[in-house]
C-alpha cells in the first residue's frame, strides 16, 4: 500500500506537506551522535534495526559518553531526500475448496469468486459463517474468533482449506491450517457485526499505516532497545562479588565500609586503612592464639563448680541449724508418755466391754465402727428425728442390755485418755515437722558422687554427717523411737563448720567471678584487634576486586543519569510522529470519511484525532461529548461503522479483496438499497466478496450487475449438509421441482394411514399444492416477467407468455388454487364448509390435473 508524499489531496490550504524521513533527520540532527546511527540505519533499510545493529548503537553510545574508549567513526549530519514507497502488487482470492473441520461445513464444495464482486447467499444456520471465519482467519481480522469443528461428533478433525490467489500476474496456492493472520491475505478489509463497536464507538487505530510512518515506529523500538540494554548493564555493574564480603570478620569496622561500597565510596580513606607488610599474616597467627588461649580458660568451669558446691553446703548448714533446733531430751519424756497413754487406753477399752460379748477385741476397726455410729447420731439429733430407744441402723427398739451396751459406747468416746493422747501426739507432731520437711537433693547428688571416691572435697565428712543424721532422726521418729543423745551430739559443731566452709566458698565465687570479668575484658580487646587487624589485611589482598566494584558502581550511576534521559527522547518522537500521521493519515480520512457518510446517508458527526506512542487513532463523538452508540438507532450506527470501515479501506488503497459479512443487519429497505449501491460501486475496481441472509440484499445486488455482469452468486444450503455450495443466478425460492417432490411424498405418506393422520397428510398436501399453482403461474404462465424478491418488472420476457393457451391453463390453477384453499387451515371458511374434509382421492385428482394443465401449455405453440 502506498501513500505519496506531498500536498494532501483536499487540503483547504494547500500546504506542503513535510516528508517524514527530513524530519526524522532533522530531529536526529539535533540530538547525540548515536541517536543519528540509529535514525540513518532505519532510513535507510526502512525496517526495525536487528540486535546486531543495536548492540553497536549501544557501543557507540557508550563511546560516545566516555564510559569506553572511543574507536568508532564519528557519524555525520544527515541529509535525506524524499523517496516514494513501493506500490503493492493487487491480491485477488480466485478459489477456495477442500475445506475441513470448520464448523460443521461438509467437504467437497468449491467456491470461485469473481474478481468483481461475489454474493454467497444462505439462511440462518446453513453454514455460510464457517467459510467467513476462514476468510478472518486469513486477514487476521480484529473480529477473528477461534474457530470450532464439528461440536456434534467427538472424532477431531483437522482444520484445512485450500487457498488459490494471485498477487500481481503470479497465481499462487496456500494450504491453510488454521493459522491466524496469513500474508497476503492480512491486506484484505473485512466488515461483519462484530466490527461495528470497534468503528463506532472505539478509539480505532489505523490498519493501514504508510511504511513512512512506520519509520517513527522503528526509531522508538531502537531507542527502546539500547535503553534496554543501559539497564542489563546497570544490573550487571550492580552485582559485584558475591564472594567479597564474606572474607572480612563482621565484627570489624572495615565490614560496615566494604558491605556499602558503591558510587560514593572514598577509596583513598578505604585504602589508608589497608594492611600490606610482609607480617600481617603472623600478626594475625599470634593474636589468633592469643584469643584462642583467652578462650580456653577455666574460670567459668570452676565458677560453677563453687557455685554447686555453695548450694550443697547451704542445704546442709540448713538442716543442721533443724537438727539443732530439736529438743530430744522433750521429744523422747513426750514419747514415753504416749506409750504410757496408749497402753492405759488398751487396758480401759479392755475393761469396759469385757460383759459386753463382743466377737473380738476391741481394736481399731471396732474403734472406727463406734465412732461412725456416734458421727450418726449426730447427725439425727441434729435433725432432731434420734430416737434413743431404737436401734441406729435397723431401727428395732434396744433392749436393756442392748441400752447399757450402748451407754458404754458414749463412756467410750468421752473418756479423758483419748484426750491426753490426742495431746501428746500433736505436741510430737510439733518438733518433728521441721525435721520430717528437711529435703536433701543436692546434699544427697554430692554425696553419692564423691562416697567412692579418694580426693573427696574437706566438707564432705560435715555433709555426709548431716545427711546421715537427718537420716536416722527421721526414721527414728517415723517408727515411733526413742531418739539417743548421741546421735545428735556432734551437729551444732558440724553445723559451725559447714557455716565457715559456706562463707569460704561464697568469698571463692566473689574472687573468682571478678577475674573472670577482667578476663573477659582482656579476650574482646584482643579479638577486636584480630577482627580489624584481619579486616585490614584483607583490605590489601583485595583491593583490585574492591576498586573494580566502586569503579562499576560510578559507571552504573552514570548509567542512570544517562538513562533517564531516554524517556524524553521516545516522547520527542512520538510527537513527531503524531504531526506526520496527522498530515499523511487523519486529514486524508477526515475527507474519506465524510464523503461515505454523504454516500451512506450517515448521521453527520465530529471524528477527534488522538493517538499515544505515535500510533494514530481516530475517535467519533456526538455533540461533542456523546459516544455514538449512546444516541444513534442500531442501524445508524452500522451505516457509520461501514463509512469508516470503507474510508479507512480507501485510505490505503484498495489492493486486496474487500469482505463484507451480513452489512446490512437492522438496515431498512431504503438503507439497504443504499448501502448496495456503495458495495457494488467498490467492485467496478476492487474485488468484494459478500456473506448474506438478506434476500432483497442479495437481489439488489444481482440487479445493479445485470449489465456489467462482474457478478458471481454463490447459493449456500444444508439440504445435503451444513456449507453446500451451488453456483447460481439469484436467491433461490421454492421451484415446481421441489414442490412437485414435495407433493408427491405427501401423497405416498397419506397411502400408507388413514384416519386423521390420513386426514392430516391430505390437508398437507394440498397446502403444497396451493404453493406450486402460485410458482407455476409466476415462473411459467407469466414468464417470470414479475416475481418476487425481485426490484423490476422484467419486460424482455413478456413475449414469452403464450396468450392462446393462457385461458385454459388458468382455469384449472384458479378452481385448483380455489379448492386448496378451502382445505388448508390458513384460510377462514364459512360454516357450511368446514364439515367436509377433503379425500386422498380428490387430492390425486387435482394434482394430475395440474399437471396436465402444466404439459398442455409448455406443449403450445407460443
Amino acid at each position: 500500500m502506498t501513500e505519496e508524499a506531498g500536498p494532501i489531496e483536499g487540503d483547504p490550504q494547500g500546504s506542503a506537506v513535510l516528508d517524514p524521513r527530513e524530519v526524522l533527520a532533522a530531529w536526529a540532527n539535533a540530538n547525540d551522535e548515536w541517536v543519528r546511527a540509529v535514525v540513518r540505519r532505519v532510513l535507510s533499510s526502512g525496517r526495525a534495526l536487528p540486535d546486531d545493529e543495536l548492540d553497536w548503537a549501544y557501543a557507540l553510545f557508550r563511546q560516545e559518553k566516555g564510559l569506553d574508549e572511543r574507536t568508532l567513526p564519528v557519524e555525520p549530519d544527515l541529509a535525506v531526500e524524499a523517496t516514494e514507497e513501493d506500490a503493492e502488487l493487487p491480491l485477488a482470492v480466485t478459489k477456495l475448496s477442500e475445506v475441513t473441520g470448520i464448523n460443521a461445513i461438509v467437504p467437497g464444495s468449491v467456491i470461485e469468486p469473481h474478481a468483481g464482486m461475489t454474493i454467497l447467499f444462505g439462511e440462518n444456520g446453513t453454514g455460510k459463517t464457517g467459510y467467513s471465519r476462514i476468510f478472518k482467519a486469513l486477514a487476521g481480522s480484529r473480529t477473528a474468533d477461534t474457530i470450532l469443528g464439528n461440536i456434534a461428533v467427538t472424532e477431531e478433525v483437522a482444520q484445512t482449506a485450500k487457498v488459490g490467489y494471485t498477487v500481481g500476474p503470479d497465481a499462487k496456492t496456500l494450504s491453510w491450517s488454521g493459522e491466524q493472520g496469513v500474508a497476503p491475505f492480512t491486506r484484505m478489509s473485512i466488515f461483519d457485526s462484530p466490527a461495528v463497536n470497534f468503528h463506532v464507538d472505539d478509539d480505532l487505530e489505523y490498519v493501514y499505516v504508510p511504511t513512512v510512518l512506520a519509520l517513527f515506529n522503528h526509531v522508538n523500538i531502537a531507542l527502546k532497545g539500547v535503553h534496554d540494554r543501559v539497564d542489563v548493564a546497570i544490573r550487571d555493574l550492580g552485582a559485584g562479588s558475591t564472594t567479597l564480603l564474606s572474607r572480612f570478620p563482621r565484627e570489624s569496622t572495615i565490614y560496615a565500609l566494604v558491605e556499602t561500597l558503591g558510587a560514593s565510596t572514598d577509596l583513598a580513606a578505604l585504602d589508608a586503612r589497608a594492611e600490606r607488610g610482609s607480617d600481617v599474616d603472623h600478626r594475625v597467627d599470634v593474636l589468633r592464639r592469643a584469643v584462642a588461649a583467652l578462650e580456653a580458660d577455666t574460670l567459668d568451669a570452676q565458677i560453677s563448680e563453687r557455685q554447686r558446691s555453695e548450694r550443697v553446703l547451704r542445704q546442709a548448714a540448713a538442716a543442721a541449724a533443724t537438727l539443732e533446733g530439736l529438743n530430744v531430751e522433750e521429744l523422747s519424756s513426750l514419747s514415753a508418755r504416749l506409750t504410757e497413754l496408749q497402753q492405759d487406753y488398751r487396758t480401759f477399752r479392755s475393761d469396759l466391754f469385757a460383759a459386753a460379748d463382743l466377737p473380738a477385741d476391741p481394736e481399731e476397726t471396732w474403734d472406727d465402727f463406734v465412732t461412725s455410729g456416734d458421727a450418726y447420731r449426730s447427725h439425727l439429733e441434729a435433725l432432731g428425728v434420734h430416737d434413743s430407744g431404737r436401734c441406729l441402723y435397723c431401727r428395732q427398739p434396744l433392749s436393756d442390755s442392748a441400752q447399757a451396751l450402748v451407754a458404754k459406747y458414749s463412756e467410750y468416746l468421752t473418756d479423758r485418755i483419748s484426750l491426753d493422747i490426742a495431746s501428746v501426739e500433736e505436741n510430737i507432731g510439733g518438733l518433728t515437722a521441721p525435721i520430717l520437711a528437711v529435703a536433701l537433693p543436692d546434699v544427697a547428688a554430692f554425696v553419692d558422687e564423691h562416697e567412692g571416691r579418694e580426693d573427696k572435697p574437706s566438707a564432705y565428712a560435715n555433709v555426709a554427717a548431716i545427711r546421715a543424721t537427718v537420716a536416722l532422726v527421721t526414721t527414728a521418729i517415723r517408727s515411733g523411737e526413742s531418739i539417743d543423745d548421741s546421735a545428735v551430739a556432734n551437729v551444732p559443731a558440724i553445723g559451725a563448720e559447714l557455716t565457715v566452709s559456706l562463707t569460704a566458698t561464697a568469698d571463692d565465687i566473689t574472687e573468682l567471678k571478678m577475674q573472670s570479668a577482667n578476663r573477659s575484658d582482656a579476650l574482646r580487646d584482643k579479638r577486636r584487634e584480630l577482627a580489624e587487624l584481619t579486616a585490614a589485611g584483607e583490605l590489601g589482598k583485595s583491593w583490585p576486586t574492591i576498586q573494580a566494584q566502586v569503579e562499576r558502581a560510578k559507571e552504573a550511576d552514570k548509567l542512570r543519569v544517562l538513562g533517564a534521559k531516554f524517556t524524553a527522547l521516545g516522547r520527542s518522537v512520538t510527537e513527531l510522529a503524531k504531526v506526520a500521521s496527522d498530515q499523511l493519515i487523519n486529514q486524508n480520512f477526515d475527507r474519506l470519511f465524510a464523503e461515505e457518510c454523504k454516500a451512506l446517508r450517515a448521521p453527520e458527526l465530529k471524528v477527534e484525532f488522538v493517538g499515544r506512542q505515535g500510533r494514530a487513532q481516530r475517535r467519533k463523538m456526538l455533540g461533542g461529548r456523546h459516544k455514538p452508540s449512546k444516541v444513534l438507532s442500531e442501524g445508524e450506527q452500522k451505516v457509520l461503522a461501514l463509512a469508516d470501515f470503507l474510508a479507512e479501506a480507501r485510505l490505503a488503497g484498495i489492493t486486496a479483496p474487500v469482505i463484507f459479512d451480513d452489512p446490512v443487519s437492522s438496515l431498512d429497505h431504503r438503507r439497504i438499497n443504499e448501502v448496495a449501491r456503495r458495495i457494488a460501486s467498490l467492485a467496478d475496481d476492487n474485488q468484494v466478496i459478500v456473506f448474506t441472509h438478506d434476500i432483497f440484499f442479495a437481489a439488489t445486488l444481482l440487479s445493479l450487475f445485470e449489465t456489467s455482469r462482474r457478478c458471481t452468486y454463490f447459493q449456500i444450503t444444508d439440504e445435503d449438509g451444513k456449507g453446500k455450495v451451488t453456483r447460481a443466478s439469484g436467491p433461490r425460492w421454492d421451484t415446481l421441482g421441489n414442490l412437485k417432490t414435495s407433493i408427491n411424498k405427501t401423497v405416498e405418506a397419506a397411502r400408507a394411514v388413514d384416519g386423521e393422520a390420513r386426514a392430516a397428510l391430505v390437508r398437507e398436501g394440498y397446502d403444497w399444492i396451493r404453493s406450486w399453482c402460485e410458482v407455476f403461474t409466476e415462473t411459467e404462465l407469466l414468464a417470470g416477467v414479475s416475481q418476487r424478491y425481485q426490484p423490476n418488472i422484467r419486460m424482455t420476457t413478456l413475449s414469452n407468455i403464450k396468450a392462446g393457451a393462457l385461458p385454459t391453463a388458468s382455469e384449472v390453477v384458479t378452481r385448483v388454487f380455489e379448492d386448496a384453499c378451502r382445505f388448508i387451515p390458513g384460510h377462514s371458511q364459512p360454516l357450511p364448509t368446514l364439515g367436509v374434509s377433503p379425500t386422498l382421492t380428490g387430492l390425486e385428482a387435482h394434482w394430475q390435473e395440474l399437471q396436465d394443465a402444466r404439459k398442455a401449455y409448455l406443449d403450445a405453440a407460443a
